[in-house]
């Protein structure tokens, strides 16, 4: 394994336990959300590539801004063209992903960070609602999903 993959595997992982540790100063999210209603921290990830590297560039991002806001951060990552591969599950998958970058989507859809696939990459690719992990959720467009969240106050961030 490239020394590089291990230094973002200690940068993502250090992260996770930072946003856990400060979670667990704070109330749950999801009874506060229910009373004082969604984040005023917003934001909007555009993941378009299906490199690891990349993706685990924005896999970390998200964990950090987890970090600082102490977990109040409503942050959605909108994956379409060649990044949707990042939610379609191993047995249909033709980048077969470390299980490690699976984990990382795993742990940070605990902290309620929400992950949007493109349904016209989805038909263009052919793949279906059966192919697409458990974390993901269908949107129309991604274009489209990053147009509205933006209108909806989500900062924009590309990389």
């Amino acid at each position: 394994m490239a020394q590089s993959e291990n230094h973002s595997r200690r940068r993502f992982l250090g992260s996770l336990v930072a946003a856990a540790g400060a979670t667990a100063l704070v109330s749950g999210k999801s009874e506060a959300e229910g009373l004082m209603g969604p984040s005023k921290n917003k934001i909007v990830y555009q993941l378009n590539q299906s490199d690891p590297a990349y993706i685990l560039d924005i896999l970390h991002s998200a964990a950090v801004v987890l970090q600082h806001f102490n977990s109040d951060a409503d942050i959605v990552i909108t994956c379409f063209g060649p990044g949707i591969w990042l939610l379609v599950k191993p047995a249909k998958n033709k980048h077969h992903y470390e299980k490690f970058i699976l984990e990382q989507v795993q742990s940070l859809a605990m902290y309620e960070v929400s992950f949007h696939a493109c349904e016209q990459t989805m038909k263009t690719i052919k793949i279906n609602d059966a192919d697409l992990i458990p974390e993901a959720k269908r949107v129309f467009s991604g274009a489209v999903d990053l147009m509205t969240l933006q209108q909806q106050g989500f900062a924009y961030i590309a990389w």
